[in-house]
């Protein structure tokens, strides 16, 4: 389980707090987005809260994940959107155990067919947390956090052991899917620098050396540590 992960069951008060957060979010009251939005209208031209948590969330997921790029093909909006039903089902769900718990081992199932792995849970975990305090400010507090973390503790208790399960009975097929996704994130990198290293080398006489440098940082950058 990941560092954050807590067995402690949600106080009355944290699940309120976290339920409320929430709802700032979901129906366009989360005033740290439009302090943030007015501030820099150029590089935020998202129009709600929830369009901003969507965009942030999967680019937040696929900077500190880049393996898991490969894996999505629809627009980040229809993700986010996907993303934040799961959300109002966990939040509506969160008074009846039998009914998380079989949600939520549900779509592990469906996710180890994706290839989905247990480890990938908890970082999902951190960049949910990361942008929820990005969307929020001041208003996601520690009492906010640690409900968010006791809220999505219970997911990784239903999901992780069903995901390690299906990890340990199809381990040469999940080798095999892993990497398949890095070889394509690979190919992917190779041609971004390759074209910015095209435009490197319109401008600079060096091309061919921004060529190589650029592109053995950025494999570097994606290379899987043992």
């Amino acid at each position: 389980m990941p560092i954050y992960y807590v067995e402690e069951p949600i106080t009355t008060e944290e699940k309120e707090k976290a339920i409320r957060s929430w709802k700032l979010v979901a129906s366009g009251q989360a005033a740290e987005f439009y302090r943030l939005k007015k501030a820099d209208p150029v590089n935020i031209p998202c129009s709600s809260p929830m369009e901003f948590f969507g965009n942030r969330f999967i680019q937040r997921f696929f900077e500190v994940h880049p393996i898991a790029a490969p894996m999505f093909s629809k627009t980040s909006m229809k993700q986010g959107t996907l993303f934040f039903r799961m959300i109002a089902f966990t939040i509506a769900a969160l008074d009846n155990d039998a009914k998380f718990d079989s949600q939520f081992v549900t779509l592990a199932k469906s996710h180890n067919r994706m290839g989905i792995r247990a480890v990938e849970y908890g970082i999902f975990g951190e960049c949910l947390f990361w942008v929820l305090k990005l969307t929020l400010g001041p208003e996601y507090d520690a009492m906010t956090h640690m409900g968010w973390v006791k809220i999505f503790s219970r997911v990784l208790k239903a999901m992780v052991p069903v995901a390690i399960e299906y990890e340990i009975e199809n381990k040469e097929s999940m080798k095999s899917r892993v990497t398949s996704r890095f070889q394509a994130l690979t190919s992917t990198l190779d041609r971004q620098a390759s074209s910015k290293a095209n435009t490197l080398s319109a401008t600079s006489d060096d091309g061919s050396f921004s060529t190589l440098r650029l592109m053995e940082e950025q494999r570097s950058s994606t290379t899987p540590r043992s």
